[in-house]
């Protein structure tokens, strides 16, 4: 599995879609997609509003995202960073932060490499380029 983070319009689709050329057809948006669709494409955009919706419904959102990654260990994940020190007014808010926070450390530490992307550059953040 490969994540790639980052703040919100900073690129990482563009990234991933040129990395791995990767067709628009293969790649699911979380905020849109079926529960159950949500791990069928070689790509899940917008992890972070999947999460939403899955907390939304009172589904186990932590669960749910780590039973598919373990089913489908070849995907890569894109979410958006949520925290950059600043913390929501909203209860709801701070929940789905700390919620998508919590998930994309476990991620992190399944996943083969990590990327964050800033102003459309990549850095890699774990693993190795040529693995």
């Amino acid at each position: 599995m490969i994540l790639v983070i980052g703040g919100g319009s900073q690129g990482k689709l563009e990234f991933v879609r040129s990395r791995w050329d990767i067709a628009s057809g293969n790649i699911t948006d979380g905020g849109t997609c079926s529960f159950e669709g949500a791990f069928q494409r070689p790509v899940l955009d917008h992890l972070h509003l999947l999460i939403r919706r899955l907390q939304e419904a009172g589904l186990d959102a932590r669960k749910f995202i780590a039973d598919g990654i373990e089913q489908h260990p070849d995907m890569i994940l894109i979410c958006d960073e949520l925290s950059s020190a600043v913390v929501p007014v909203l209860k709801d808010d701070r929940e789905m932060q700390e919620t998508t926070g919590r998930i994309l450390c476990a991620a992190a530490q399944k996943a083969a490499k990590v990327y964050r992307v800033f102003c459309s550059i990549p850095v890699l953040i774990k693993g190795e380029e040529h693995e």
